[in-house]
């Protein structure tokens, strides 16, 4: 039977929409209402306020900070893994510290330090120590077993970017931020809800082209402040779907009704697929219309997600997989992928006490990589004239080459963030050159990748 082209309109189920979305500001704030809509009054969500916790034990919330990776620092206890650890912080990461069986796990003066103790002999501690891990930087050598560490982190550190939704652990807050946004708003007779279950979301329900309608959505409520997913070059999701063809939306404005960014992606019915959505490739949309001159997706200040399912397409063009009546998405996860250029595995291999076995193993393998071979070490304050050389060092520096413990962590943290530190092996030491103290763009400018 065909669908009935008019229907009658749900005004309780447009009002409700809006106001859960803020569009309608003064209702967002009267708290009968709040209670008829059966929903929290703030129709923004407050990062600010969610704890960002790492281990299995704390891993309670829905969302973690794209921006910031978990990074595993290897050698944790000795004097240069505590300056590593100190300097990711200050940078604003979250680190994960590993201590062998036999050292002394300490007490976290901060927040954003998760201490672990494992020993990599083990192939099952190397894979719970690496889970979500988004780069490694490696102080300590032949007592940890780096060549199973490396190993293990090929394939770990190519495959996950970061968390932004994990469905499979619904919590409170998770379901306080999507909610229904169907063509209602605009006469429409569409439905649809969202469900929380350990299995996944499933975005659900029934659309109808009656009264002009045809699309069915379910949204993020506006983040404050909006997510920063500059490091990253897109978004991946893991759906299992109908057949149809549905849309990812994003949206770098706080507006009700602003420009979104929209990738549209084919499904396979009752098949687990893994879609990745460049942001290089969102289209710039207002209402299904595509925007010539907009600006590019502006991956910093994203503000909302939006999954849909439309009989358009754009521009008034046809989806060619609709299907009117009941459909259903289901989502597991939504995370970033990471920036393939920039290192994931720092290597630090003093001069003279080289782990050869480590360094080859690191070349050889798939991950982005910086090996960093310090002179002598030394407890000096850092901030020194450094230099930064592929071959070995000049010679009126042999008898005196040394390198502050300080300036060793900064430059491995540095390297996390230089595209031109990818895949190179350098000598660093005091020494005076054409760079200025702590200017790390001239500094990683002079390297070139190993051949």
């Amino acid at each position: 039977m065909s669908q009935q082209n008019s229907s009658s309109w749900d005004l309780g189920r447009f009002v409700k929409t809006l106001s859960y979305f803020g569009a309608i500001p003064f209702l967002s704030s009267v708290d009968w209402f709040q209670q008829w809509l059966g929903s929290r009054p703030d129709p923004k969500v407050d990062r600010s306020a969610i704890s960002y916790g790492t281990s299995a034990k704390n891993a309670t919330s829905f969302l973690t900070d794209p921006k910031l990776g978990n990074i595993l620092v290897v050698g944790a206890a000795a004097a240069l893994g505590q300056q590593v650890v100190q300097q990711l912080v200050d940078q604003g990461y979250r680190v994960r510290s590993l201590f062998t069986p036999t050292e002394e796990v300490p007490t976290p003066s901060q927040n954003q330090i998760e201490p672990v103790q494992a020993d990599l002999a083990s192939p099952e501690a190397i894979s719970d120590v690496l889970k979500g891990v988004s780069a490694i930087i490696c102080v300590n050598g032949p007592e940890y077993s780096l060549p199973r560490l490396i190993d293990a982190a090929a394939d770990s550190l190519n495959r996950p970017g970061q968390l932004v939704f994990d469905f499979t652990n619904p919590t409170s807050d998770l379901k306080e931020v999507w909610g229904a946004l169907d063509d209602v708003v605009m006469g429409g007779a569409s439905q649809s809800s969202i469900r929380l279950d350990t299995d996944g979301a499933v975005f659900s329900g029934t659309v109808s082209t009656a009264n002009s309608g045809g699309f069915v959505s379910v949204r993020t409520r506006n983040f404050e402040p909006p997510l920063d997913l500059s490091q990253a070059e897109g978004v991946e999701l893991c759906v299992k779907g109908d057949g149809n063809r549905y849309k990812l939306l994003l949206r770098s404005e706080s507006g009700w009704d602003s420009l979104a960014y929209s990738y549209s992606f084919d499904t396979i019915p009752d098949t687990q697929m893994l879609i990745r959505v460049p942001f290089s490739a969102l289209i710039p949309v207002f209402r299904a219309k595509t925007v010539k001159d907009a600006q590019s997706f502006d991956s910093s200040r994203t503000y909302a997600f939006q999954l849909m399912l439309s009989k358009f397409e754009y521009d008034g063009a046809l989806n060619p997989h609709f299907s009117p009546g009941p459909f259903q998405l289901q989502v597991k996860f939504i995370k970033t992928y990471k920036i393939s250029e920039l290192p994931q595995f720092i290597l630090v291999s003093p001069v003279g006490a080289s782990d050869a076995e480590a360094e080859s193993r690191l070349r050889q393998s798939e991950v982005a990589y910086t090996i960093v071979k310090p002179s002598s070490l030394t407890d000096e304050a850092g901030g020194r004239s450094l230099l930064f050389t592929s071959d070995s060092l000049p010679e009126n520096l042999d008898q005196q080459n040394k390198i502050s413990r300080e300036d060793v962590a900064a430059v491995c943290v540095q390297s996390l963030s230089h595209s031109q530190a990818r895949n190179t092996t350098f000598l660093v030491t005091e020494a005076e050159n054409n760079c200025a103290s702590r200017d790390w763009d001239c500094l990683f400018s002079q390297l070139k990748p190993n051949p």
